[in-house]
This record gives structure tokens, C-alpha cells and sequence, in this order.
């Protein structure tokens, strides 16, 4: 099972773009995708989104290309060295030293040294004419099929569902490279997976070099948001997304089933529970368990109405998760029900992660991160 889960949700993300200031005249007429993240005395002060643990490191990410990284259990931060100056989404490692960080203009960063430098792996520029390659080379494939079996129900609407596809990147690709990414997930520093808005999904086996989308082996026709992409346990992976949407694969990515919870708003994340559970969470404290791989889901009864944004498991066994306003919940009976275990005090979270042995909740937001003592939540 997974200990830690961190979530850039939508909402989070667009929060974020409303919360920073404006840039200067100077910042404007650069492009972001070229412009190296600004140092600032204040940088520890900037909204972020997304925060885990790199060893016994803390990283965040967020606004304008800005990383954090602490050695001190968060009492002092320090900046990284960021090749662009796009918001930062999403953080993930794959071990102490190796990790990953995604957003928005469809950037891809990786580090190799715990989170002090970054290198850029992929943008939005190399995104948009990766995606029309694709798009036009699966439309010549669906109307060869079609021309092959014309009286095909199956084959016409795969040729309509691939000429609408290529007509969406098309579209896309007007906009420049405005894609933004919302979760990550590595099996180790080479092999791992990207996944964000209007249904995107890459795949990488040589630490970001080269990327393959796999959006194809998702049914998702309507490009709906993936949000968050999480580790069950073994060889399953999900996905957490718009219209209530968990997506799951049993092998590693290979090939993936889209399960309906029975909601319909935003899920931002998923979390495996012992044996083939899962519990979903999201948009207005919304909570859905399934006992059976997703195939059935329950509504949990939620103690709040606040967005749920990241979910971690305690030492003990006990299930924590974050509310967008910093209050924690807790569950003692793996999901089934929830109590408010610390309540929100207004801190417009986007992230959060279970830091430091379990010891502490890590919670990423509008004037960067905060430590909170997850034996001091549990008391209250």
C-alpha cells in the first residue's frame, strides 16, 4: 500500500493562479518556458502546490518555477535551481535523490540531486507536436481500418472518435503550449507516468528522455481531467479525475478500465486500502469506498464540506486526509468513517504529504509550508 499520496487538484491549481501576484513588465515579455525561476528572499513565502519528501528531505513546488527543499524539518527553506519559471503543480521521487516535478506550459522537470538542481525534460512546445504526430498517424490508421471494413459500426466510430481527437490537438496547439500537468508517479528514477488535464498521459522508461502517451489506452473520449495518479500496491496504479472518474490498471499501466463511482464532480485523489479497496476523494469533501477494485462504490458519510486534496497513511494504521482549508481528517477503520481530527484554519492548501517518519503532516499552500504534528492532530 502506498504511505504517501500528494494531489495537485484543479481547483488548487487554478486558486494558485488567481492568489499570485502580478509580474513585473520585464517577467511578462519573457517566456517562462526559457527564463530560469527568479531567486527570492521571499521564495519561501510563495504559493505551492505540491510537497513529499526526497529521504529525509523536504521538497516543494509551486508558483513561477519556484522549489523549496528542507534539511530541517521545514524550520529553514532553501531554493532551487529551476530552468524555467512556469507554476509547478506536482512533485514526486522515486528515491531519495531522483525525482520529478510537472505543471503548467506542459513541463517536465528531473532532479538527480535530492531536489537542490533541476533539468528540464519536456515542455509544452514538445508536447503539442508530439500530440499531432500521434493524433494524425491514429486517424490514418482508423481510416484505413475503415476503408478495409466499411459497413463497420465499430470501425466508423473509431474513425469519428480519432478525427475528433486530431481536431482537438489541432485546436490545442493554437493555444501554444498551455497544457498543464496535475500528478506524477515513478517505479523508479527511469519508469513512471504524467497525467493532467483534458485526458494527457505519458509514459517514460529513461528518466524523461523520450515520452510516450498512453491517453489511447484510457477510455476517456471526452478528455476529461485526470488529477492525480497514485500507487495501490503490486502492480495496480489509479487515477483520480473529472465527472467522478477512477481509472485503474492491475499491470503497471499496461492497460487501464474507467470505473464510475456515481459522482459526478472532481475526484482529486485515490488511496489502495488493505485488500483490493480503494478510497476516492475530492470536490466539497466527497468520500467513495470500494471493496472490490472499483467494480461497486459507497459513499462515506464526510464530516466536511471543504475540498479533500491528499491522503496519507500514519505508523498506526489510521488514514489521514487533508482538507483545501488545512483541516485534517482521520479514519481508524480503514476508510469507513471519518472524524475531524485537526479543523481547517484558512491556510489555502493545495498539497500535502506525511513527512519525517509519520511524525508530521507537511501542508503546501498560499504562504508555502507548514508542519503540522500528526500526534497533536490526532488529540484534537
Amino acid at each position: 500500500m502506498n504511505r504517501i499520496l500528494t494531489s495537485a487538484a484543479v481547483a488548487a491549481t487554478l486558486a494558485a493562479a488567481l492568489l499570485a501576484p502580478a509580474p513585473d513588465a520585464a517577467a511578462s515579455a519573457a517566456d517562462p518556458l526559457a527564463t530560469p525561476a527568479r531567486a527570492s528572499a521571499l521564495a519561501s513565502r510563495a504559493m505551492m502546490l505540491s510537497v513529499t519528501q526526497a529521504g529525509k528531505r523536504l521538497v516543494a513546488v509551486g508558483e513561477r518555477g519556484i522549489v523549496l527543499y528542507s534539511d530541517d524539518q521545514g524550520a529553514h527553506w532553501q531554493q532551487a535551481a529551476v530552468p524555467v519559471a512556469v507554476t509547478l503543480t506536482t512533485v514526486f521521487f522515486a528515491d531519495a535523490r531522483h525525482g520529478y516535478a510537472a505543471g503548467h506550459d506542459g513541463v517536465v522537470l528531473s532532479t538527480a540531486d535530492a531536489g537542490a538542481s533541476w533539468s528540464k525534460r519536456l515542455d509544452g512546445n514538445a508536447l503539442n507536436a508530439m500530440l499531432l504526430a500521434d493524433a494524425e498517424q491514429a486517424l490514418s490508421k482508423a481510416k484505413a481500418e475503415a476503408d478495409r471494413a466499411p459497413d463497420n459500426a465499430a470501425a466508423r466510430t473509431a474513425l469519428q472518435r480519432a478525427d475528433n481527437r486530431l481536431q482537438d490537438v489541432q485546436a490545442g496547439t493554437k493555444f501554444g503550449p498551455s497544457r498543464p500537468w496535475l500528478g506524477l508517479w515513478f517505479r523508479n528514477a527511469n519508469e513512471g507516468y504524467v497525467v493532467g488535464a483534458y485526458g494527457q498521459a505519458l509514459a517514460t522508461r529513461d528518466g524523461g528522455a523520450h515520452w510516450t502517451s498512453v491517453a489511447d489506452r484510457i477510455d476517456n473520449p471526452d478528455g476529461l481531467h485526470f488529477n492525480a495518479i497514485n500507487h495501490l500496491g503490486g502492480d495496480a496504479l489509479a487515477i483520480a479525475g473529472e465527472g467522478g472518474k477512477v481509472y485503474r490498471s492491475n499491470d503497471g499501466g499496461a492497460h487501464w478500465q474507467t470505473l464510475d463511482t456515481g459522482y459526478q464532480g472532481q475526484l482529486y485523489g485515490v488511496t489502495g486500502l488493505p485488500g483490493d479497496g480503494m478510497l476516492a476523494f475530492g470536490f466539497g469533501g466527497h468520500l467513495l469506498r470500494s471493496d472490490d477494485g472499483g467494480q461497486h462504490w459507497q459513499p462515506v458519510t464526510s464530516p466536511t464540506g471543504r475540498a479533500l486534496i491528499a491522503a496519507a497513511w500514519t505508523r498506526s494504521g489510521a488514514l489521514l486526509l487533508a482538507t483545501r482549508d488545512g483541516g485534517i481528517l482521520r479514519s481508524t477503520d480503514q476508510g469507513r468513517s471519518f472524524t475531524i481530527a485537526a479543523k481547517g484554519e484558512g491556510r489555502e492548501l493545495a498539497g500535502a504529504a506525511l513527512v519525517n517518519d509519520g511524525g508530521f503532516m507537511a501542508l503546501a499552500g498560499r504562504r508555502g509550508v507548514v508542519l503540522l504534528a500528526v500526534a497533536n492532530a490526532e488529540a484534537k
